[in-house]
C-alpha cells in the first residue's frame, strides 16, 4: 500500500479539499456588487474561477452596479456592460481579466445559460426584415465596408473574422488600421465588397451573422447558405444610429451600451453644432458643394454628406438631386457658384485638381481659396459611419472658424479612445484635422 494510501483519514479529506481548492482559479481582486446583480456576477465568477464569490461591502476593486452617479460626468468613455443597464466600475488592473471574461461571448454564454440573458433576439433590420440571431455572436463578416467601422464602434472588432475596409486601401490606411487592429491584414485578405463575393470562402468562415448592403449584388446567392444577413441602407444620421442600434442588439449588452453612448456623443456634438451656428441667417450660410472621385461627380440631395452640411451650418448647393452620386457639367457649377467646395477623403481628385485648372477660377470658392479635401483617419469622414461625427465637427470649424469652439484634433483623441480603444498619435491626427 502506498504512502498516500496510509495517511489518516482526517488528513485524506483535507488533502482532497486543499486539492481542489488549488484547481479554482483564486480571484485576484475584491468584488462588490448591487444585491439585485449578485446572482449573475456569481454565475460568471464560478465559471471564470470554479468557486463562488465573496463580496464586500466597501472598498472593493470592482463594483457591479446600475449607479451611473459613480461615473464620471460627461465621460464619452462607456463601462463594460455584462446586462442592460449593469456594468462594472474597474477600480483595480487586478479585475481587468474578470471584466474582460464577462463581456466576452463566453461570458454572455454563461449568461445565457444561467438565464439572465436571452438565447436569441429577434431584429428588424434597414430594409424590413425580420430576422431571429443565435446569442452569442462569435464570428461576423462584413462586406459592407461602412458596416465594418459601426461593429468597431460598438467594441465587437473581436467577433470579426473578414471584412471590407473603405479608407484601408493605401498604404497609409493599412498601416492605421493595422495599428488600430493588428489582425487587420487578415481580416481584409478575402474578396468581398458590394460587387462580389466569394462564396466558398463565406462558407468556410462559417460566420454566425453576415452585415451587408442593401444594394450588394450578391444577396440572393449568399441566401443560400442560410446565414442570417443583417442589411444597412445608410445615407442618413437616423439610419446611422439605428444601424449602431441594431450592432448593439446583435452582439450584446456591452455593445449595446457603446451604440447608445456614441448616439449621445452624435447627438451633443451636432446640438453644440447647431447652438453655435444659431441665428444665421441663409445668407451667411455657406453655399457648398461636395464632390466625388471625379471633378464633376457631386453628391445628391439623398446622400448622407447633404446632412453633413446642413449639420456643420452649410447648405449644399446640389440637394435637389436625386439618387447617389451625380454626373455634371461645368456650366452647371458655374451656375451654382459655391462658397465652399468639399472634395471627398476618396480618390484622386485633389485641392491642386481644381485651383490648378483654368476653367475652373471663374468659380467663387477657388478664387477665395476654399477649397478643401476632408480628412480621415481610416474610415471617410464624409460617410455613415461612427467617424462621421469627426467630418462634422472639422467642416463646421472651415465653414466658421470664429464660431466653432470644438476642436477636431482634441476630439479625435476623445473619439479613437471611447469607441476604437485607441489611443490615436496627437501630432498627426492634429495635422490631419488642420488639412
Amino acid at each position: 500500500m502506498s504512502s498516500f494510501m496510509r495517511l489518516p483519514l482526517a488528513l485524506l479529506l483535507m488533502f482532497t479539499v486543499l486539492l481542489g481548492m488549488s484547481n479554482a482559479q483564486a480571484a485576484p481582486f475584491t468584488l462588490q456588487a448591487d444585491e439585485t446583480l449578485q446572482p449573475a456576477v456569481a454565475a460568471l465568477y464560478t465559471a471564470q474561477y470554479g468557486t463562488a464569490p465573496t463580496f464586500v461591502t466597501t472598498d472593493a476593486d470592482l463594483i457591479a452596479t446600475t449607479d451611473r452617479t459613480l461615473l464620471p460626468e460627461d465621460s464619452v468613455s462607456v463601462p463594460p456592460h455584462f446586462l442592460p443597464d449593469a456594468f462594472f466600475v474597474v477600480r483595480s488592473e487586478s479585475a481587468s481579466a474578470f471584466v474582460d471574461f464577462a463581456i466576452s461571448p463566453d461570458g454572455q454564454q454563461t449568461l445565457i445559460d444561467a438565464g439572465f440573458l436571452p438565447a436569441s433576439v429577434t431584429i428588424v433590420d434597414q430594409v424590413g426584415n425580420t430576422l431571429d440571431i443565435p446569442q452569442p455572436v462569435r464570428r461576423a463578416i462584413t462586406p459592407y465596408s461602412l458596416a465594418t467601422y459601426v461593429i468597431y464602434g460598438v467594441g465587437a472588432a473581436d467577433r470579426l473574422v473578414a471584412g471590407g475596409y473603405l479608407g484601408a486601401r493605401t498604404p497609409e490606411g493599412a498601416a492605421r488600421m493595422e495599428a488600430i487592429d493588428p489582425r487587420f491584414p487578415e481580416l481584409s485578405s478575402y474578396v468581398m465588397n458590394q460587387r462580389e463575393i466569394n462564396i466558398e470562402e463565406i462558407a468556410n468562415l462559417a460566420p454566425d451573422v453576415i452585415f451587408a448592403s442593401a444594394r450588394s449584388a450578391w444577396l440572393d446567392t449568399v441566401a443560400e447558405l442560410g446565414i442570417p444577413t443583417v442589411l444597412f441602407q445608410g445615407e442618413s444620421p437616423e439610419l446611422l444610429k439605428q444601424s449602431l442600434t441594431l450592432a448593439g442588439q446583435i452582439f450584446g449588452p456591452n455593445a449595446a451600451a457603446r451604440a447608445a453612448a456614441w448616439i449621445a456623443y452624435y447627438d451633443r456634438v451636432l446640438s453644440a453644432v447647431v447652438a453655435q451656428t444659431s441665428g444665421l441667417s441663409d445668407a451667411e450660410r455657406p453655399r457648398v458643394l461636395v464632390i466625388g472621385t471625379e471633378p464633376l461627380r457631386v453628391i445628391s440631395g439623398d446622400m448622407y454628406q447633404t446632412d453633413i452640411v446642413a449639420a456643420a451650418g452649410g447648405q449644399s448647393v446640389s440637394a435637389e438631386l436625386k439618387g447617389s452620386w451625380n454626373d455634371v457639367n461645368l456650366e452647371q457649377v458655374v451656375l451654382w457658384d459655391p462658397d465652399v467646395i468639399i472634395i471627398v477623403p476618396y480618390g484622386n481628385v485633389t485641392v491642386a485638381t481644381l485651383t490648378d485648372s483654368p476653367e475652373w477660377q471663374v468659380i467663387k470658392a477657388v478664387q477665395d481659396g476654399k477649397v478643401y479635401k476632408m480628412p480621415s483617419w481610416v474610415a471617410p469622414w464624409d460617410t455613415p459611419v461612427p467617424d462621421s461625427v469627426l467630418g462634422i465637427i472639422w467642416l463646421a470649424q472651415k465653414l466658421f472658424p470664429e464660431r466653432i469652439a470644438l476642436d477636431c484634433s482634441a476630439e479625435a483623441v476623445t473619439f479613437f479612445n471611447a469607441f476604437y480603444g485607441y489611443d490615436i498619435p496627437r501630432d498627426d491626427i492634429a495635422a490631419v484635422c488642420a488639412s
